[in-house]
């Protein structure tokens, strides 16, 4: 997948400043299509994973 999908994918995922399960195995899915990870798609990963650390980000609970 293009990285710039990878992105979109993201970005609309973090619309509403929460992330679920469902969004989040959607990224992961979207990374991995290739079998392999680039360093664009690993600087994306990191700056979501960021995103969460300093709370600009929840996380759905999954009930």
């Amino acid at each position: 997948m293009e990285i710039k999908q990878i992105q979109v994918t993201i970005e609309r995922a973090l619309a509403d400043g929460r992330l679920s399960r469902l969004e989040s195995e959607a990224i992961k899915t979207a990374i991995y299509a290739d079998k392999k990870v680039t360093s664009e798609e690993a600087h994306l990963f990191s700056l979501l994973q960021e995103k969460i650390w300093q709370g600009e980000v929840l996380i759905d609970d999954p009930d």
